[in-house]
Order: C-alpha cells, then sequence, then structure tokens
C-alpha cells in the first residue's frame, strides 16, 4: 500500500489519496479498534490498488492511475462491504478519472461537508523556531518518553483512542524515525506539543502528520515551533518539500492558518461524494 502511495504520488502529486506517512499512522494508530475496518487489496504484480473501509461507511482509497478500470471495483467492493449509509468518499478534486466514476455510481459531491486541504511548501528556507522561556524543543530520539509523547497526544486531540500500546506500533512502522517526532518540553518536564514528521524518500517529501497542542500550553507559539523544527528535521532527512493537511472549510480555521503562517499553501483538496 505504501509502495503504491509512492508511485501515485511520482506520477500526480495532485490525485494521490495518501501518503507513506498517512498510511503509516492510520494503520497502527487504532491498535485494540482493528474490528471496525475492513480491508482489500488488488494485486498485479504489486499493489495496483487497495480500498479500506472505516465502518459504518467511510472508504479510504488509492488505485494506480495506470490502471483505471479498477475504480469501478474499488468502489463496487465500498458498496457491497459497507456497514450502512450514507456512503462517505473523499477524493482529490484533480482525479477527474475517479470523480466520473463515483457520479457514475450516483454519488454526488456534498458541498456542505468538511473538507481537507492539502498543503505544501518547499524547505529551502525555513524561519528559526522559537520557544516561550522554560521551554525547549526535542525529538523522541533524545527523549523517548512514550508515556508522555501519549499523554501530549491525548489531550490534543481528546477524546483520543491513542494508547502506549498502539503508539509503540506506530513507532515500529516503516518509515516511522525518533529524529522526526519532534516535541516541545514544558518547564516540568512533560510535553506540551508534537508533530510527527515522515518522510517519503523516493519523493524527497516530508508529512507533517499529525501535530497538536496540550490542552494547558495552547496560544504559547509551540505548535508553529514545533512544526519549524519538524521541517528542519525531515530537510535534514533529504527532503525537499513539505506536506501537511488541514481543514479547509470555514468550520475549522486554525490549523490552516497556523500552516500558513509558516508558509504552507493549497497543493490540492479533498472533496467530499456521497451516497444514500
Amino acid at each position: 500500500m505504501q509502495r503504491l502511495a509512492e508511485d501515485v504520488w511520482r506520477r500526480d502529486p495532485a490525485i494521490a489519496q495518501e501518503t507513506v506517512g498517512d498510511l503509516a499512522w492510520m494503520t497502527r494508530q487504532h491498535a485494540g479498534h482493528e474490528d471496525e475496518w475492513r480491508r482489500e487489496v488488488w494485486v498485479d504484480g504489486g499493489v495496483v490498488a487497495w480500498s479500506w473501509i472505516k465502518r459504518p461507511a467511510r472508504l479510504f482509497w488509492e488505485v494506480d492511475p495506470r490502471r483505471p478500470e479498477l475504480l469501478d471495483d474499488v468502489f463496487a467492493w465500498f458498496e457491497a462491504e459497507a456497514a450502512g449509509r450514507p456512503l462517505e468518499v473523499a477524493v482529490r478534486a484533480g482525479n477527474r478519472a475517479a470523480i466520473v466514476a463515483l457520479e457514475r455510481r450516483g454519488f454526488a459531491h456534498d458541498p456542505e461537508a468538511p473538507w481537507i486541504r492539502h498543503n505544501a511548501r518547499d524547505l529551502e528556507h525555513l524561519d528559526e523556531p522559537a520557544v516561550p522561556s522554560g521551554y525547549r524543543l526535542a525529538t523522541m530520539a533524545e527523549v523517548p518518553d512514550v508515556a508522555a509523547r501519549v499523554a501530549v497526544h491525548r489531550s490534543a486531540f481528546h477524546p483520543s483512542r491513542v494508547t502506549e500500546e498502539s503508539y509503540r506500533r506506530v513507532m515500529a512502522e516503516w518509515p516511522y524515525r525518533p529524529a522526526l517526532d519532534c516535541v516541545a518540553v514544558a518547564p516540568d518536564g512533560s510535553f506540551a506539543a508534537f508533530a510527527l514528521g515522515w518522510i517519503d524518500e523516493a519523493n524527497a517529501t516530508g508529512l507533517l502528520e499529525p501535530v497538536g497542542t496540550h490542552s494547558d500550553h495552547r496560544r504559547l507559539g509551540l505548535a508553529r515551533a514545533v512544526s519549524l523544527l519538524a521541517l528542519r528535521q525531515l530537510r535534514s532527512a533529504g527532503a525537499m518539500t513539505g506536506l501537511v493537511g488541514s481543514r479547509g472549510d470555514a468550520a475549522y480555521p486554525v490549523p490552516k492558518l497556523l500552516y500558513e503562517s509558516i508558509g504552507f499553501r493549497e497543493l490540492t483538496r479533498s472533496l467530499a461524494f456521497t451516497s444514500n
């Protein structure tokens, strides 16, 4: 699945559904809840398509653009295997073949649904990260405290089902690197913010996923600082382009404004398609 993600990105970033980092994070953060997912893979000398349902009826997917005939197979499998209605599929705005295939099956774009903006920036010139007095920046290579790392994540994304067990699975997944898992350490030694970087060496890209701040340490510029640290670490690892996703709709504007403040601009967006 990750090799297909690499290949699709190399061919056309505007239609790539996921990155290697997205897949690593998605597949390993849900330890103990695997029964909520249903997966299918199409193989022809390698993975050429995959389809992954978050039950009851939300689809994650990827199809090799050289095999557009598989789009109907993937979406038909989703319709047959989903455990409820309405069916929900996100598709990149530039993926005309997928949009046509969805519309042919009765799906329609829902302009009122939340949507994701996929942002990019080059990594040549990055600001120096700065934190308030008493705080410091570090990586999990320097401060490998899994309990503190899970605690800051759970606060930032409350309610969260990430546990020490599931985070250890994330850390064991390719292409996780402790030096790309960046944190802001509070004066008391707890973790106050984080930005997890994922390197796609084949495409010289680096993804931030996820980024968050503990509820006790917000509005201090920590998410900006730790994101800049992660981008600098990704650049040192060989990435030339940084990527991050954010909600693009007006209902949740803060992450988009944060990423714009450090130089990210929209590359493409995911549109929500639904069918009853």
